[in-house]
């Protein structure tokens, strides 16, 4: 299970947040996402259910639904991923990533997408790797740039947004 501990500017709470995957042969899975609140105790979380198509063809090709604890509405979902490495080390890519969400309750759908240009640093220092990311997002029209250092995760977007994620 992998856990963490999140804030953002938005809500200005601390999470703890866990997450699991189940494979239930070699293309289902159940995703599972659990978040509680430290400050109100309130919990929320995600069931998903997907299958992997493709996976020759693109990173990934995902078809599943979801079940929002926190709104109670079921989901459906597609999501897709490609890849394009431009150093062969793999150091360097470009991520190429698209989805759709439908609600059929609310006969409403959101597209949802980003182009990523990712660089690792292995041992930027003698225990320390760093992943820098710098994406767009075109649905939102607003760029955004992630940094990475093992442990620690920092997002921050050009609207002003930001989050700080501690995996444990």
């Amino acid at each position: 299970m992998e856990t963490s501990l999140r804030y953002n500017k938005q809500e200005k709470q601390l999470y703890i947040h866990a997450k699991e995957s189940f494979l239930i042969d070699s293309a289902f899975f159940l995703k599972a996402h659990g978040r509680l609140n430290t400050h109100t105790g309130a919990s929320g979380g995600v069931a998903q259910l997907r299958r992997r198509f493709f996976p020759q063809l693109l990173s990934s090709l995902d078809v599943g639904a979801k079940y929002d604890i926190d709104a109670k509405e079921f989901s459906y979902d597609i999501q897709a991923k490609k890849t394009m490495l431009l150093r062969e080390n793999g150091l360097l890519s470009v991520d190429i990533k698209g989805g759709y969400n439908f609600n059929p309750g609310l006969k409403i759908g959101k597209p949802r997408g980003v182009v990523e240009l990712n660089y690792k640093i292995f041992n930027f220092t003698e225990e320390q790797d760093v992943r820098l990311r710098v994406g767009y997002n075109p649905f939102q029209r607003r760029p955004y740039l992630q940094i990475r250092e093992n442990n620690w995760t920092f997002n921050a977007d050009f609207g002003g947004n930001w989050s700080v994620v501690y995996d444990l």
